[in-house]
C-alpha cells in the first residue's frame, strides 16, 4: 500500500477527532446493515477506516474493507482480518464485474467528490441481485436548516471533510438513476424522524437492488 496527501489528510482528522474505533448510531447501523447482510457473502466495505463496521461483519462473511487512510487500514488488517485495499474513492474502483455479492458505504458519499462515478462503480462491482446498502447524514435536518440561516458554515459545523450535501430527494435521485427497487430509511431520535423526514430524519440508510444488465 502506497500513502497519497489526502489520507495523510484523513488520518490526522481522524485521530485529532477521535474516529478511530467510532461509527455514527453504530447500534442503529450495525444492526440494519447486519440484518440486511446476513451470512455467506462477499461484501466490499467501502470508506471502512479501522474496521470498526466490518469488525461486525467478518465472522459470517467475506469482508473487503477499502480506505485512503493508511493507517486506518493498518488498524483495520488488526482488527478484522480482513483483506485490505488502499484507494481513492474519487478513482474507479479496483475490482472485477460482479465480484461482490454487497457493497457496503456507511458514511461515506458525502465525502467523495466524484460521487456519481462511485455509485455507478457500485453497480458494476455487484452480481446481479446484489446488495447496495449505504448511509449518510441529513444535511436538511431542522437544526442544520436553523444554522444555514444564521450563516453558520454548514460544511464545517458538521464535518470539513465533508463536499456534499444530500437531502432525501438528492439521494434517492442519485441512487436512483443506477440502482432499481430502492428503500430509503429515515433515522433519529427526533419523534417525527419518520412522519417528516425531510426536516426530522438526522440521517438516512438506504437498500437498493441490483437487477439486470449494466446501466
Amino acid at each position: 500500500m502506497k500513502k497519497s496527501r489526502l489520507g495523510e489528510m484523513y488520518h490526522r482528522f481522524h485521530s485529532m477527532n477521535n474516529k478511530y474505533g467510532f461509527v455514527h448510531h453504530l447500534t442503529t447501523k450495525g444492526g440494519f446493515f447486519r440484518k440486511e447482510i446476513g451470512t455467506g457473502k462477499r461484501v466490499l466495505d467501502l470508506g471502512s477506516r479501522d474496521g470498526t463496521l466490518a469488525s461486525l461483519l467478518v465472522d459470517s462473511n467475506k469482508v473487503t474493507c477499502l480506505d485512503i487512510d493508511f493507517e486506518g487500514l493498518n488498524l483495520c488488517r488488526e482488527k478484522t482480518k480482513a483483506e485490505v485495499v488502499w484507494h481513492d474513492l474519487n478513482d474507479p474502483l479496483p475490482f472485477r464485474d460482479a465480484e461482490f455479492d454487497v457493497v457496503l458505504l456507511s458514511d461515506v458519499l458525502e465525502h467523495v467528490i466524484m460521487n456519481d462515478q462511485l455509485v455507478q462503480e457500485c453497480y458494476r462491482v455487484l452480481r446481479d441481485g446484489g446488495i447496495f446498502l449505504g448511509s449518510t447524514p441529513n444535511a436538511y435536518f431542522w437544526s442544520n436548516r436553523i444554522k444555514m440561516l444564521l450563516g453558520i458554515d454548514l460544511i464545517r459545523y458538521i464535518d470539513p471533510t465533508h463536499v456534499r450535501h444530500f437531502s432525501l430527494d438528492s439521494l434517492r435521485d442519485l441512487i436512483g438513476g443506477v440502482f432499481s427497487l430502492i428503500e430509503i430509511l429515515p433515522y433519529g431520535r427526533h419523534r417525527l424522524a419518520r412522519v417528516l423526514p425531510r426536516i426530522f430524519a438526522s440521517d438516512f440508510m438506504w437498500k437498493a437492488l441490483k437487477k439486470g444488465g449494466p446501466r
